[in-house]
């Protein structure tokens, strides 16, 4: 399934519909980094998301370029914030700080953020990105400050 809806709207359609992986097909950076959403907890503020990143990003020495690694972990805390706020809200990364643990050949990924405490107009969200063939592999962690807009 691929929605082309705005970020939050993919989300609020995936959690109300059947939650199939779903390709989010309105962002560019989504559509080269292959991003689908595979699971939200609205409730708690939780996604996974599964990426596999286009050849555009694999650097000269055969590894993923650290600023693709980082989106995919901005992805899903931008994600699991968007999964918690209302209709007129959205939010934007503040700051965001990432532990790059191993290198990041070509491949499958999956990321999963989560809130870890939620104001009015603040987010503190942590993620973790880790090998699709083996979730025990994280490649790399980050925290991050969301503002909350709207």
């Amino acid at each position: 399934m691929n929605l082309p809806l705005g970020d939050r709207a993919a989300i609020l359609a995936f959690a109300a519909g059947n939650r199939e992986p779903t390709a989010v097909g309105a962002n560019p950076m989504a559509q080269a980094l292959g991003m689908r959403l595979l699971e939200v907890d609205d409730g708690r503020g939780v996604v996974l998301l599964d990426f596999e990143p286009a050849a555009q990003f694999v650097q000269g020495t055969g590894v993923l370029q650290g600023g693709a690694v980082a989106g995919m972990l901005d992805f899903a805390m931008a994600f699991a914030t968007l999964a918690t706020l209302g209709a007129a809200q959205s939010c934007a990364t503040v700051n965001m700080t990432t532990s790059f643990l191993r290198a990041a050949p070509p491949g499958r990924y999956r990321a999963r953020g989560e809130i870890q405490r939620r104001g009015r107009t603040m987010a503190f969200v942590r993620a973790e990105l880790t090998a699709g063939h083996d979730p025990q592999t994280t490649i790399a962690t980050a925290t991050s400050v969301l503002a909350i807009i709207g």
